[in-house]
């Protein structure tokens, strides 16, 4: 690493850790430790998804489609499923903090990694999930009165033909930034699909931004 790269990797870094960090400074961030940590699986992934815009193919477009298709083979399975987020928030602090520490720079605390995963959930709203070339859902910001939520909503196809939308979380952090009640009693999240939700630093506290509320 030159002294110029560790000069970047370092300014992101002190404002994330000053509290002045926001969703615009986590691109340039996450390019810069993905090349540092080439080998750290979850921040290559995540880099390469938030670059081309679900695009590429990668581990996360993986993830998509085959828990897709778990939905489509539900009728068939003798049991239900169990949908993990495409990486934990243990995997994302661990695969962060391995790159800072091999930047000479302190590990990450956990409402930073917070921080951070929330603001990569708002960056990747909207996103288009396809396979085959064809668009099958989309990825939305989601929010719960205790999380945070990166979901994904699909189409689900049975003999050739739609049955149904399955919705399933992606990514999710802990809610530390706006009060919400309830939506029910299994505090089900509120979809905001129609709506462009911004993650914003007002006096160095991190906010979710949703318009018209």
């Amino acid at each position: 690493m030159d002294m110029k790269e560790k000069s970047l990797i370092t300014y992101y870094y002190d404002k994330l850790v000053d509290n002045c960090f926001d969703e615009k400074d986590v691109y340039p961030f996450l390019i810069l430790v993905s090349h540092k940590g080439k080998e750290i699986t979850c921040i290559n992934e995540l880099a390469d998804f938030v670059m081309h815009r679900g695009q590429n193919e990668g581990v996360i477009k993986e993830y998509l489609q085959k828990t897709t298709h778990k939905f489509e083979n539900l009728g068939k399975m003798n049991a239900g499923i169990r949908i993990e987020d495409v990486f934990s928030f243990k995997e994302i602090k661990n695969g962060i903090n391995k790159v800072m520490v091999d930047c000479q720079l302190s590990g990450l605390s956990n409402e930073k990694v917070n921080d951070f995963i929330t603001c990569l959930i708002s960056i990747l709203q909207h996103v288009k999930i396809t396979e085959a070339g064809k668009e099958i859902g989309q990825l939305f910001f989601a929010i719960a009165s205790k999380q945070v939520m990166l979901m994904a909503e699909v189409d689900v196809v049975q003999n050739g033909q739609k049955k149904t939308t399955a919705v399933f979380p992606v990514l999710t952090a802990n809610n530390n930034y706006i009060d919400i009640k309830k939506k029910d009693k299994y505090d089900s999240p509120y979809f905001f699909e129609d709506k462009v939700i911004e993650m914003t630093n007002q006096d160095g506290k991190l906010e979710i931004i949703v318009p018209n509320r």
